[in-house]
């Protein structure tokens, strides 16, 4: 573990300590459904074994019970969220919660009326996805997706905030990176900066169930290509000299204490009202879930702990199955903090440090992720 990430988990341990609602976040899959075909999502190559469907508003009402103890409510999963006919209605019981409200969505739905209303109803983020800093790449990506359109969408979303004086939403373009695209990421920081958002994001394709698609991912499980990175650099660079803030995600592997996902303090809920630590335990495909992880092929078992629809939130929380999942990765956070804990917050004793990395990967060698975590490339930082 690299004493960069003891640095950063101890900050984090320290700001969540100070929050007063204990979830970070609890993401809701408002629709399993999606118009696009995008190369990259399982929804595509497992189309025979999909289950398509929208969250009744009654259940995420009850869901809604809780928002009081959540910072955050996104409003994705596997679907196209603007397919669902009462996302306005979603999003105005999540802000009158308290709750910071965001989604993610392909944008091609992202009309001047829908747009407006997304300011007036208080959203927070959206995140909308690009595939290519030009019309060929995006499309033969994002199949079914408009590049001309998207970008219209974007632009018109961004004027009429400037023109009702809105803050927000914050407005995130967030850039998928493959082995086809990659070579355009310094162009999109450019394309970002023209259409006014807010920040580029550029994230990995952390999920591949098939060879096809896993041999689309950029970042490595070994060694991060050095013409790779080398692209990377010139981005960063480029969006410093811009001022565009920019996020990239890193392409070379290492197991992490707590994976993005933290599921101590995020939940994730189906459309169909099952609950899950998050979303790639939980596809909306019949049978298990398969994935390809550094060259293997796996299958594992759908993870849920019980329905939202049926149950209440809280004892589906504290089902002896849910809290057995949670404890394996509240003691890697316990063996972490003994580990590092004792040190002050600016040691730099090389040795002291090299010491406690070894101890810490020793423990958390007798201490494994769970099964079905053990396979997923967000345990490993990407």
């Amino acid at each position: 573990m690299k004493t960069i990430m003891a640095g950063l988990m101890r900050s984090y341990l320290a700001k969540f300590k100070a929050r007063k609602r204990p979830f970070l976040s609890f993401q809701i899959e408002p629709t399993s459904r999606c118009q696009l075909k995008c190369v990259m999502c399982p929804k595509t190559t497992c189309q025979d074994e999909w289950v398509a469907g929208d969250i009744p508003l009654s259940v995420f009402e009850r869901i809604s019970r809780y928002f009081h103890l959540t910072r955050d409510v996104h409003l994705q999963g596997w679907g196209e969220p603007f397919l669902h006919p009462e996302l306005l209605a979603m999003i105005r019981i999540a802000r009158a919660k308290g709750c910071q409200v965001s989604l993610t969505t392909n944008g091609m739905l992202l009309s001047p009326d829908r747009s407006e209303k997304l300011i007036e109803e208080g959203l927070d983020i959206i995140a909308i996805s690009l595939a290519g800093a030009s019309k060929e790449t995006h499309e033969a990506i994002r199949c079914g997706s408009h590049f001309d359109t998207l970008l219209t969408n974007v632009k018109i979303l961004v004027q009429l905030k400037a023109k009702l004086k809105s803050k927000t939403p914050k407005v995130v373009l967030s850039y998928l990176m493959t082995k086809t695209n990659i070579e355009e990421l310094p162009d999109a920081v450019r394309l970002a900066r023209e259409t006014g958002v807010n920040e580029l994001a550029a994230n990995n394709l952390d999920y591949t169930p098939t060879e096809t698609q896993d041999d689309l991912k950029v970042f490595s499980c070994h060694k991060a290509e050095d013409r790779l990175e080398k692209i990377l650099k010139e981005a960063e660079k480029e969006a410093r000299i811009i001022k565009l803030p920019f996020r990239c995600y890193p392409i070379e592997m290492e197991e992490v204490i707590m994976c993005e996902l933290n599921p101590l303090h995020i939940v994730f809920f189906s459309h169909d009202g099952s609950v899950s630590p998050c979303v790639y335990l939980n596809l909306p495909k019949s049978g298990s879930i398969p994935g390809i992880f550094c060259g293997s092929y796996h299958e594992i078992p759908r993870m849920c702990f019980g329905n939202a629809a049926e149950k209440d939130f809280i004892e589906i929380w504290n089902s002896p199955e849910y809290m057995e999942f949670r404890k394996v990765y509240q003691n890697r956070l316990d063996i972490f903090e003994k580990t590092y804990g004792r040190m002050g917050p600016l040691t730099t004793d090389r040795h002291e440090l090299e010491e406690a990395e070894k101890i810490l990967k020793n423990d958390l060698s007798r201490n494994p992720l769970p099964a079905g975590c053990r396979t997923c490339y967000k345990a490993y930082g990407i």
